[in-house]
């Protein structure tokens, strides 16, 4: 997998282990930072559904390309199984403009 993958899934893991955390988690929070008690612990929820969100955003529009790309790879292989390949199609273009030369001579 490519490194950018790998940090959108942990982007998203860590989002909704914050979101699990603020939600079920106050006694935890309230242990690591003793500065928050008494303060609502909501930024630490809104935080990890921020997080979520741009790993899974992030995934979608990498996932998006790759798919296109695998697609556009698929459609050159059959095309070149059909022998319909480019290479056919500019030797084609490049007789029938040398058979125009040929005639205007």
């Amino acid at each position: 997998m490519q490194k950018i993958v790998i940090v959108t899934h942990v982007l998203r893991a860590l989002g909704f282990i914050l979101v699990l955390l603020s939600l079920f988690g106050h006694e935890i929070i309230l242990n690591v930072f003793p500065g928050l008690e008494g303060r609502s612990i909501n930024p630490i929820f809104y935080s990890g559904i921020i997080v979520y969100l741009i790993g899974a955003v992030v995934y979608f529009f990498i996932n998006k390309k790759e798919k296109a790309d695998r697609r556009r790879r698929e459609i050159e292989e059959s095309y070149k199984a059909a022998g319909l390949g480019d290479s056919d199609d500019v030797s084609s273009e490049d007789a029938a403009s040398d058979s125009e030369e040929n005639s205007n001579k």
